[in-house]
C-alpha cells in the first residue's frame, strides 16, 4: 500500500486521495437554487456558481438548501483547492440538471455527495454528467450520475483521481449525440496519470464500463457492474492517434474484486474487459461474473476467461496499489447499500437499487416528465421507437441547523465538542483526528449518524441507514461514550452519564440471501449538550377559527420542540365541548359540532408535553367561533314525470330526519339521511286509503 498525507477525510482511498480541498480556507453558504449567466448578475449571490466564481483560495462550499438546480450552461470548478460538500444540504439533497459538472484545469479538489443528471432538456447538449479534465489530486465521492447524452462520468488528461462509492448509471443510449446511439458509462483517456475507480456501480450502459485508453494505469477496483448492453469494458488500439500519443503509448489495468451482473438488455454476458490491443496490460484477481440472467446473484470466478481480444497478461502489479480489494460479495452489498449520494436517496437511485436487486431494467434513451405513471415507457419519436424514464423527482427540503458564526458547522455541533458558536476563526482548529474541525463535523455528516440527548438515548432504524436494502441481518457493538443495543431492526443508543460530544458504535450486516456481509461500520454518535435543560415545547399559534354547526369538523394542531434532537411530543385536551377528542400523538383535533350550538363560542384548552427530563409542557387556548345552521325548507312538488316528491334545502354536514303523521300528534320516522348535495328529495307514493298525511324535517342534535 502506497503511503499518503492527510487523505481528503477518513474513508478517502486511491489515487486522489491526498486532495486537500478547501482544508484551511474559508467558508461559503448555498443559500439557493438558482443559476446565473452573467458574472455582473445581482442573482449570483448564494448560488453555487458563485460559490467556485468567487473562490480566491481554499474554500469549503456548504449548502442550507436542497432541491434541483436547473444549470444555465455547464458547471466548471476551475478553482483550486475546494470541496463542495454535498452532505451539508438539509432534506434530499442537490440535484444539478440540464448541463454538465466538469472539474477542469485545477488541483485538490473534492467532491461529494451531489447527484447530477443533465438529461435532454437542453437540445445542444451532447456532454457527459460529470467530466474531470486537466486536473490533478482530485477524489469524487457518494455522487449519483444518470442521464448524460455522452459519457457518464469520464476523466481525461488528468493524474491523481479517485473516483469512489459512486453510481454512474443511465446514460441515454439512443439521443441527441452528433454520433448516433451513445449511451456509456465511462471514458479513461489521455495522458499519463494514475486513477483509481473504487466501490461504484455502473447500471444501464450500452457500453465503457469503462473505455481505457493511452498511457494511464487505472486501479479498478470492487466495482459493480450491472446490465450493460454490447461490451462492459474495453480499450482501443489507439496506436494511430499520433497526437494524443505521438510516444507510443501502452495502458494499465488492475482488475481486481469486481463483480458482473449481466441483465435483460445484455448481449455479451460471458465477458467482463475486451482488450483492444496487446499494449494493454493487465492484472487481475478475484474478479466475479454473473452471466446467467436467473434473477439470483450466483457470480463465478471465471479468470481469464472473463477477459477478452487482445491484451497482454501480469502475473503481478508492478506498482504499489493505493486501496485494497475486498472480495466481490461484501463489496456488492457495501456499494449497494452505501453507494451514491445515498445520505438521501433520490426516487432515480431508489429505483436503480431494485433494479440491480431484481435483476430487471433496461437501457434508456430520453427522461421523461416526473408525472411519468411507469418508470420507463417507449413511445415512437420521428420513427424510431425510444425508451422514456419517469423524470426528475422533486426533492423535500428541510429547516438547516443555525450557524450563528457562519464558519459551516451548526451551533449545536459547536456547543456539544466545547467550540465557540460565535468564533468563526475555530473551523480551522486542527482537531485530535488531525483533520480541522470543520472537516470533523462534514466527516460526521457523511458517514451514518445521529444526534443523542446528553443522558438520554436515540433508536436508528438501520434498514434506513443502509439505502433501504431490506431483508438484512444485523449485529451491533458499542464503542465509545455509550452503549448500543438491538431491537430488530433498530439499535438503541444509549449515551453515558453527563457525556458531551461525540461517541460511537460498530454495525454489521448480512444479507441471508447470498451470505454477503458488510462492516464493521463505524455510526458516530453526537451527544448533545442543548437539551440541557430541559426547554418546553413550543404551539404554532392558532387563530380565532369558524365552523358550522352539524358538520365534521377537524384541525391540526402543531407544535415543536426546540431541543436537539428534538424529542416527542404528546397532545391532551385540558377542557372542551362536550364530544371533541384530540389524538394525543398526531394532535388531531376532532368534533362532531352539535346543532345546538350554533350561533355561541366555545374555547378549548389544549397541552403539549415532551418527554424530557423532567418532562416540559405548554398550553394553548382556542376559540371556535360556531356558525348556526339555516333552518331547513321542505316543499311538496311534483316532478316532470308527474311523481310527488318531497325536496328539502339546507346545509351539508347534520343529518336529517323525515317523520310523518296523519294527526299532527303523533310521529313516525321515514329516514334519516346525511346528504352530500342539497337539494334532496324523497318520492311520495300516494296511499287512497291512508287518508291525509303530513311531513316534517329535522335535524339531529
Amino acid at each position: 500500500m502506497a503511503t499518503w498525507a492527510q487523505p481528503a477525510f477518513p474513508g478517502a482511498v486511491g489515487a486522489g486521495a491526498g486532495a486537500r480541498g478547501g482544508r484551511g480556507g474559508d467558508v461559503y453558504y448555498v443559500t439557493n437554487l438558482a443559476d446565473y449567466v452573467s458574472s455582473s448578475d445581482p442573482r449570483r449571490f448564494g448560488t453555487l456558481r458563485y460559490g467556485i466564481a468567487s473562490a480566491n483560495g481554499p474554500r469549503t462550499i456548504v449548502f442550507v438548501v436542497s432541491g434541483t438546480i436547473t444549470l444555465s450552461n455547464d458547471l466548471r470548478i476551475n478553482k483550486s483547492y475546494l470541496t463542495v460538500a454535498g452532505q451539508t444540504a438539509p432534506g434530499e439533497g442537490i440535484t444539478l440538471r440540464r448541463r454538465s459538472l466538469i472539474i477542469t484545469d485545477a488541483r485538490d479538489v473534492v467532491v461529494r455527495f451531489l447527484r447530477v443528471r443533465p438529461g435532454d432538456l437542453d437540445p445542444s447538449f451532447e456532454g457527459d454528467a460529470l467530466s474531470i479534465v486537466r486536473a490533478t489530486n482530485v477524489i469524487v465521492d457518494h455522487v449519483s450520475t444518470s442521464w448524460s447524452v455522452d459519457e457518464c462520468l469520464s476523466v481525461t488528461h488528468s493524474t491523481q483521481v479517485t473516483v469512489q462509492n459512486c453510481w454512474i448509471t443511465e446514460s441515454l443510449n439512443i439521443s441527441q449525440h452528433d454520433k448516433g446511439a451513445h449511451g456509456y458509462g465511462s471514458l479513461l483517456r489521455y495522458g499519463d496519470g494514475i486513477l483509481t475507480f473504487f466501490g461504484n456501480l455502473y447500471a444501464h450502459h450500452n457500453n465503457r464500463n469503462p473505455r481505457l485508453g493511452d498511457r494511464l494505469r487505472v486501479e479498478f477496483v470492487n466495482n459493480v457492474i450491472y446490465n450493460w448492453g454490447s461490451r462492459a469494458g474495453y480499450s482501443g488500439d489507439d496506436a494511430t492517434d499520433l497526437a494524443d500519443n505521438p510516444q507510443g503509448f501502452t495502458n494499465r489495468l488492475a482488475y481486481l474484486g469486481n463483480h458482473l451482473i449481466a441483465g435483460p438488455s445484455t448481449r455479451t454476458p460471458s465477458t467482463a474487459f475486451q482488450g483492444g490491443t496487446t499494449n494493454t496490460w493487465i492484472f487481475q484477481q478475484d474478479n466475479w461474473i454473473d452471466a446467467d440472467r436467473d434473477g439470483r446473484f450466483d457470480g463465478v470466478n471465471t479468470g481469464w476467461g472473463m477477459f477478452g481480444g487482445r491484451y497482454t497478461r501480469l502475473d503481478s502489479w508492478p506498482w504499489p496499489l493505493t486501496v485494497t480489494a475486498q472480495d466481490p460479495g461484501s463489496a456488492t452489498l457495501r456499494v449497494l447499500t452505501l453507494g451514491g449520494a445515498s445520505r438521501a436517496r433520490d426516487a432515480v437511485d431508489a429505483r436503480i437499487l431494485g433494479t440491480v436487486r431484481n435483476q430487471t431494467g433496461r437501457l434508456v434513451d430520453a427522461v421523461g416528465d416526473p408525472s411519468q405513471t411507469q418508470d420507463y415507457e417507449v413511445r415512437t419519436v420521428n420513427g424510431t421507437d425510444l425508451v422514456f424514464v419517469r423524470g426528475w423527482p422533486a426533492l423535500a427540503g428541510a429547516e438547516a441547523p443555525v450557524d450563528s458564526d457562519l464558519d459551516g458547522i451548526p451551533d449545536f455541533w459547536e456547543l456539544a465538542l466545547g467550540l465557540n458558536p460565535r468564533d468563526s476563526s475555530d473551523r480551522n482548529f486542527i482537531g485530535p483526528t488531525g483533520y480541522t474541525r470543520l472537516e470533523e463535523y462534514l466527516h460526521w455528516r457523511a458517514v451514518p449518524h445521529a444526534i443523542c440527548p446528553r443522558n438520554g438515548t436515540v433508536e436508528m432504524d438501520l434498514t434506513g441507514v443502509l439505502g433501504g436494502w431490506t431483508g438484512l441481518q444485523f449485529e451491533v457493538q458499542s464503542g465509545s461514550n455509550g452503549t448500543v443495543r438491538l431491537e430488530g431492526n433498530r439499535a438503541i443508543f444509549v449515551a453515558a452519564p453527563t457525556a458531551v460530544g461525540l461517541a460511537d458504535f460498530r454495525l454489521w450486516a448480512t444479507d441471508p440471501a447470498t451470505g454477503w456481509r458488510l462492516g464493521p461500520e463505524t455510526v458516530v454518535v453526537l451527544i448533545s449538550s442543548t437539551n440541557a435543560p430541559n426547554r418546553p415545547p413550543a404551539w404554532e399559534p392558532v387563530p380565532p377559527l369558524e365552523l358550522m354547526a352539524g358538520q365534521q369538523w377537524s384541525w391540526l394542531l402543531r407544535a415543536s420542540d426546540p431541543d436537539l434532537p428534538a424529542q416527542s411530543l404528546r397532545f391532551s385536551l385540558l377542557s372542551a365541548p362536550m364530544g371533541m377528542a384530540l389524538e394525543e400523538e398526531t394532535g388531531w383535533l376532532r368534533w362532531h359540532v352539535p346543532v345546538s350550538l350554533g350561533g355561541t363560542t366555545q374555547t378549548v384548552a389544549v397541552a403539549v408535553m415532551d418527554n424530557g427530563e423532567p418532562p416540559l409542557s405548554a398550553t394553548q387556548t382556542l376559540t371556535l367561533i360556531v356558525r348556526p345552521i339555516p333552518e331547513p325548507q321542505l316543499q311538496l312538488a311534483r316532478d316532470p314525470e308527474g311523481r310527488l316528491v318531497l325536496t328539502v334545502a339546507g346545509a351539508p354536514g347534520p343529518e336529517y330526519g323525515l317523520e310523518e303523521s296523519h294527526d299532527l300528534q303523533t310521529w313516525s320516522p321515514v329516514l334519516w339521511t346525511n346528504p352530500v348535495a342539497f337539494p334532496w328529495g324523497w318520492e311520495l307514493i300516494p296511499d287512497p286509503n291512508s287518508g291525509p298525511r303530513f311531513y316534517r324535517i329535522r335535524l339531529r342534535p
